[in-house]
């Protein structure tokens, strides 16, 4: 019986891995955020038993450090990061992503690592990095009715089994600590608990404030845990205070790790209903032997929920009870044994639909709830739309210049669209590099191929504001479309003229100065296009981190001034990803010698003739803090 589950583990998780599932995309939260968590520790425990059999003597590889609002800032906690494993017996690529807010751990498509050969890294990445080839011994909750997930690595030469499993420590563990202020992550040395890194760790000193070096300690809950001990007289006594609650309520606010399914399906078996009142429940004593009996049985128990990917049809009980849906709960053990190899999930049109080769698994079901916010997913849909949009938009501006050809009036309608192709032509050919995910970096190329494609395709100038937002919330052109058509019948509406300076940072050296130095800075890909080929003079010098991805950064009318560049260059390697070095090489060169780079990604550039000047990023940081200023 282990071994198939153990192979339908595998097989759900090799669907995930191959990106062979596209979820029904959702419409944006009208709260914000992402989706409230309430976690049952029983529901936690059988899913990392599930990775077991997915992770089990997997290599670890590292970690990618994803940043979710400036790719530049790297202070702060860590909010999500792509775990690289490498499968023991296929090499297949196996993904984690571990996020802050929602579920902690959530089964990803495979994707590269890359290794600090290619890229820099951060300091958690470091960290990180000095566990790589350590094997996963074990992935399971190490503590009784608290939901942490932790993965135990050991070197390569010791072999896994479940007698060595429990005899010998492991090197190291990696827990995922869930929250509702917001996960964490912990790396502990497993011979003596000592915490190593955590994710709130961005230096040495913001480690040691949040724990490095200290034991690791679980965190003590309000409520009481549930214990299997426990006798009816302690248990019914805890509900002193709480008579007028209903049982879920009460259960829910007394014990941790139990969710709001988990309460009304073993208030079923007991023959109770869970939304009455305490004070009017005459058999609470068979619910308490329902409750005793199920944390008294064996984890591998089939009398454990079973959760199917199918709409639940239960409303929740108790309106003060605000849980996430947990699926379909079902009661029958033994009908669960029988559609085991099968599962119930909606397919784009929203209808249930039964698949007998999706295995019905917690793999399989976090991925359906949650598998969206993963930055991999995001990535290949995001491309695969910017690949549909792209192909429309280039076939309707098309058919707009074949009836322009040989119309004189329509010429400088003919040259704005043919300029228009050809853009969208260099945007196609910069898709085609980036359609699987490869960094952080790749994620925001694609986001901006898709806005300014969506924008190239408006001949009107109105649906400047169309683009999405934020693709990780979803989102509808219609409703972009329709609101800027009200818009367009509001009398005397004018659209606003743009702002080329928009989001851009630009800096005077002497501001009270009217003629002082202007130092105009890129912060990510986008702006960078637009700082060296659009808002670029004669005379410009443009200075750049040698071998080292960062700002674009013009220096206008310096005058020949050393201290000017000086700040421009200190400010250039502020902004990039060396930040953390002392001094940084820094190219400058004038703007004349600055090339787009064919076929490449939006913002490569080549350059000529340029010298080597060194900056210093602490400066940099603490002039762009003391001088910014906006123009928009």
């Amino acid at each position: 019986m282990r071994a198939i589950l153990n192979d339908e583990c595998i097989s759900a998780f090799d669907v995930i891995k191959n990106d062979e599932v596209v979820l029904e995309r959702e419409k944006p939260d009208k709260k914000g955020g992402p989706k409230r968590v309430t976690i049952d520790f029983g529901m936690l425990n059988g899913y990392a038993a599930e990775l077991n059999a997915v992770l089990q003597n997997a290599a670890f590889i590292g970690v990618t450090h994803i940043p979710i609002q400036k790719s530049y800032v790297e202070s702060k906690p860590l909010d999500a990061a792509l775990l690289h494993f490498r499968g023991f017996e296929r090499g297949d690529s196996l993904c984690l992503y571990y996020q802050r807010a929602a579920f902690p751990l959530v089964p990803s498509p495979a994707a590269r690592y890359i290794p600090a050969s290619e890229r820099k890294l951060s300091y958690f990445e470091h960290v990180m990095s000095g566990l790589s080839g350590l094997r996963v011994s074990r992935v399971h909750c190490p503590f009784f009715f608290k939901n942490i997930i932790a993965i135990d690595l050991k070197p390569p030469h010791q072999y896994s089994s479940d007698d060595a499993a429990e005899s010998t420590p492991e090197s190291y563990r990696i827990l995922f600590i869930t929250h509702p202020k917001g996960n964490r992550l912990v790396m502990t040395d497993n011979n003596d608990g000592t915490i190593l890194l955590t994710s709130n760790s961005f230096d040495e000193k913001s480690g040691i404030k949040d724990g490095v070096g200290s034991l690791f300690r679980v965190e003590q809950s309000r409520k009481a845990t549930p214990d299997p001990t426990e006798s009816y007289e302690d248990f019914a006594a805890r509900f002193q205070g709480r008579q007028h609650m209903s049982l879920l309520k009460a259960m829910v606010m007394t014990y941790e790790g139990i969710d709001a399914r988990r309460i009304t399906h073993l208030a079923g078996k007991a023959g109770i209903d869970s939304t009455r009142h305490i004070s009017k429940l005459e058999n609470l004593e068979d619910f308490y032997n329902s409750f005793i009996r199920w944390l008294r049985s064996p984890v591998d128990s089939s009398d454990q929920l079973h959760f199917a990917l199918a709409p639940t049809e239960h409303a929740n009980p108790d309106e003060n009870i605000k849980g996430d849906d947990m699926g379909q709960i079902v009661d029958d053990p033994a009908t669960s044994q029988k559609d085991g190899a099968s599962t119930s999930m909606a397919n784009s049109t929203g209808i249930p639909t039964s698949d007998a080769r999706i295995p019905r698994t917690l793999i399989r079901y976090v991925f359906h709830h949650w598998g969206a916010s993963g930055i991999v997913y995001k990535h290949h849909r995001l491309a695969e739309d910017s690949r549909v949009l792209i192909d429309e938009t280039k076939e309707r501006l098309e058919e707009v210049r074949k009836q322009c050809i040989g119309d004189e009036q329509q010429a400088e309608r003919l040259a704005k669209v043919q300029q228009r192709l050809n853009d969208i032509g260099e945007y196609d050919k910069s898709l085609t590099h980036v359609m699987k995910w490869k960094g952080p970096e790749q994620f925001d190329l694609v986001k901006t191929i898709y806005e300014q494609v969506y924008r190239l395709g408006d001949l009107t100038g109105y649906r400047s504001k169309a683009a999405p937002k934020q693709f990780s919330r979803g989102y509808d052109e219609s409703e972009y479309i329709n609101d800027e058509e009200e818009e367009r019948n509001v009398p005397h509406f004018k659209p606003k003229k743009h702002n080329p300076f928009k989001g851009i940072l630009v800096i005077k050296t002497h501001p009270q100065n009217p003629d002082t130095a202007l130092i105009i800075v890129g912060r990510n890909a986008k702006q960078n296009e637009t700082v060296t080929h659009e808002l670029s003079q004669a005379g410009d010098i443009w200075l750049h981190t040698k071998d080292c991805p960062g700002s674009h950064v013009l220096l206008r009318r310096h005058s020949g001034s050393g201290e000017a560049l000086q700040i421009a260059a200190d400010i250039a390697a502020y902004y990039s990803k060396a930040k953390k070095e002392q001094l940084v090489p820094v190219i400058k060169t004038a703007i004349e010698n600055v090339k787009k780079c064919p076929d490449a990604q939006i913002g490569a550039v080549l350059v000529s003739n340029f010298d080597t000047i060194h900056g210093r990023p602490t400066n940099g940081g603490e002039y762009v803090k003391a001088h910014r200023i906006s123009l928009n």
